[in-house]
């Protein structure tokens, strides 16, 4: 194919595509330099003010090229993406193209800033570029635009905009490549085992992605508990309340993307279920049955302690006597059903077949707490695994998964 270029190759509709999704995720743009040296941004409309400022003199403009024109070389030496402070202040994430051995470029994030955002870092800011003689009042207004970033969401950046960039320039070429080849020749060069891995870490990186966004949704549901108790009682009871909650932050924020045996799901969802006691009463009756040869088996962390909410938040409400709450696990040798069921007032078999639909609705995929949530993230550990069924009769409600031994 002869010199490769970025320009050459970059599928544009696709990278726009992808642009809008990284901003969507992250906060920040995708940009890459065209023929001429001059950023390509995307989204083009969320494209840094502070940077469009400094670049609208033409020392300004002069310094970012050579910025990132440094870092581009120390990305394409190592070979690895990088997150480094341009000539401005600004935190920035590059990521070198390789393709076939050949260093064809590197793809970079729109800055952005390190939380938390500081009157002393807007001075350092403006001390940089105050040569450049731009309007105060105007500097001020773009530093207050500039996305912000903590470290460990700023890493998860550097690797999807990897996966991302890599994947987009590897399909444009492989495509490019399968319209010179004969029919025969296609079905004989297919690669569906480097697709597959493609797909496979963009489902990693989307779910590190997602459960890091989901975390406070579980702590903030938590700590409004543990608060509506405290204005009840004389706090006696917020020390063990605290306790509890510790499980449950243990759990949250343990490692993105990691599996938890199932005794410390167990455990996490016992603590949900005793803030909730505290709060709203003592008549739940939890009950859990796993077999003491399971409570190692890994799987996937926080999957059960949602359902365990749902329960709480749906069906404790209609029952009008003790609420009774069920855990149960069960295994054969090639499956685990995690099953929790309670004695709410459940519903006839045809609403329990709305819910189940409801799941695999248009827009569901996106959600990041909830059943839907669970089943979400399940489907990437799991892609072949049938959706979360849901149980719905006069005896109650249900919620069940089956995942793989």
């Amino acid at each position: 194919m002869g010199k490769i270029g970025l320009s050459d190759i970059v599928n544009l509709p696709a990278f726009d595509e992808a642009g809008s999704l990284f901003h969507r995720a992250t906060g920040m743009t995708i940009s890459f330099p065209d023929d001429a040296g001059n950023a390509v941004f995307y989204p083009v409309e969320e494209r840094c003010e502070l940077c469009h400022l400094i670049q609208s003199t033409p020392e300004g403009a002069a310094r970012c090229q050579r910025s990132d024109l440094q870092a581009s070389e120390r990305a394409l030496r190592s070979r690895k993406p990088i997150a480094y402070t341009c000539h401005a202040g600004l935190t920035d994430v590059v990521v070198p193209v390789v393709v076939g051995g050949e260093k064809v470029g590197c793809f970079y994030s729109g800055q952005s800033l390190l939380t938390p955002q500081t009157a002393m870092g807007y001075q350092e800011i403006k001390s940089r570029v105050t040569d450049l003689g731009l309007d105060p009042d105007e500097l001020w207004d773009a530093y207050m635009k500039v996305p912000l970033v903590d470290g460990p969401n700023l890493e998860v950046a550097m690797g999807l905009l990897s996966v991302i960039s890599n994947h987009l320039v590897e399909g444009e070429i492989a495509l490019r490549k399968e319209r010179e080849l004969t029919l025969e020749q296609r079905k004989l060069r297919k690669s569906a085992e480097e697709k597959a891995r493609l797909e496979r870490d963009l489902r990693e990186m989307e779910l590190k992605l997602l459960q890091a966004q989901m975390n406070p949704h579980f702590l903030f549901n938590s700590l409004n508990l543990i608060l509506g108790q405290a204005m009840v009682e004389g706090a006696s009871e917020t020390t063990r309340l605290i306790d509890e909650l510790s499980v449950l932050m243990r759990a949250s924020l343990s490692t993105i993307g990691s599996m938890a045996p199932l005794v410390e799901e167990i455990a996490s969802a016992r603590a949900y279920v005793e803030i909730f006691r505290a709060r709203f009463g003592h008549s739940i009756d939890l009950r859990v049955d796993l077999p003491n040869d399971l409570h190692s088996f890994e799987v996937p962390a926080l999957i059960l302690q949602p359902m365990v909410e749902n329960s709480l938040i749906h069906s404790f409400p209609t029952c009008s006597g003790p609420f009774r709450l069920e855990i149960q696990v069960r295994a054969n040798d090639s499956h685990i059903t995690l099953t929790v069921a309670d004695n709410g007032k459940g519903g006839e078999k045809e609403q329990s077949m709305e819910v189940t639909d409801y799941l695999r609705e248009i827009g569901q995929e996106n959600k990041l707490t909830g059943l839907a949530g669970v089943n979400r993230r399940l489907k990437y550990y799991y892609p072949d695994i049938s959706d979360i069924r849901i149980i719905s009769g006069k005896d109650g409600f249900a919620v069940e998964m089956t995942i793989p031994r």
